[in-house]
């Protein structure tokens, strides 16, 4: 292993064991401007100020730790660079707190759309609420207009028994008692309609923040398997360190990493320990060398 290799491991192992000890606030992996940068965002508390680790990759490889804007370490290739010697990388450094204050933006957007879709998901269940409170008020003005309807039958039969010559009146009373028994009929059928929809407006509702639980779980159950096969792969020795996986394929049939197949018996310890828990993936990172 070459002396800059230790120096990049070394690095990279002080990044990981901040990790360990701090908790995350968020973390974004993506490519801009021919650079590739992962940023991670850490509070040790709530009270603590963030802690940004910042990896960047085009030419050479910079790691940087910031806390409140403040630049703790800056390392180029493994070297870690004095304080007084900043100014020569300090457009590095520059287009690196742009990345971070974009990155913060995008994830304030992303937990403002979490907060409205949170919203959102108590609107339907309330607005579920009150159509099954309008379907049982429907319901009961159906019940109303049936008990009327048969009152006026009723009063039909005893004004036709009264007297024939009110016979066309009572004629029309009764053909009142069909309108009125029939809309009460298209009330209760109604009522029923709306019942159900509400039913299925609330079973909808939960429906979808049972999903939306279990993608998120499965989203952090997904990022826990990874970040724990890149360790291995590091402990293993197949790559150096994180940014050294540039492809990757895990599933039933093989463990490919960077295009190459591993060994045998590596192979089925990748694929006991993680195909086996339920986690597959494969992907193609573009990145400049």
């Amino acid at each position: 292993m070459t002396t800059m290799q230790i120096r990049i491991l070394r690095t990279v192992t002080l990044m990981l064991l901040t990790v360990m000890i701090t908790r995350e606030t968020f973390c974004q992996t993506f490519e801009s401007g021919g650079r590739f940068f992962n940023i991670n965002v850490y509070r040790v508390d709530d009270d603590s100020p963030q802690v940004i680790t910042v990896v960047c990759k085009d030419a050479s490889l910079y790691v940087v730790q910031m806390e409140g804007g403040k630049i703790l370490n800056f390392s180029v290739d493994g070297r870690n660079v004095p304080t007084d010697s900043l100014g020569r990388y300090q457009t590095v450094i520059d287009t690196i707190k742009d990345r971070v204050r974009e990155a913060e933006l995008q994830a304030k957007r992303d937990r403002a759309q979490s907060e409205r879709d949170r919203e959102q998901a108590g609107r339907d269940r309330e607005q579920a609420g009150r159509d099954r409170l309008q379907a049982d008020r429907d319901r009961e003005q159906a019940e109303r207009n049936r008990l009327q309807g048969e009152l006026s039958r009723q009063q039909a039969l005893l004004e036709r028994d009264q007297a024939e010559k009110n016979r066309e009146e009572v004629e029309m009373n009764r053909d009142l008692v069909e309108r009125n028994r029939q809309q009460a009929d298209r009330d209760r059928e109604q009522a029923e309609r709306d019942r159900v929809q509400a039913t299925r407006d609330r079973e909808q509702a939960e429906r979808d923040r049972e999903q939306a639980e279990r993608d998120r779980k499965r989203a952090e159950e997904d990022r826990k398997m990874m970040d724990s096969l890149i360790k291995d792969l590091i402990a293993d020795g197949i790559v150096t360190d994180r940014d050294g996986v540039h492809s990757l394929k895990v599933d039933a049939d093989e463990v490919i990493v960077n295009g190459k197949r591993l060994p045998e018996a590596l192979e089925k310890k990748y694929i006991a320990r993680y195909v086996k828990q339920g986690f597959s993936m494969s992907f193609q990172r573009n990145c400049c060398n």
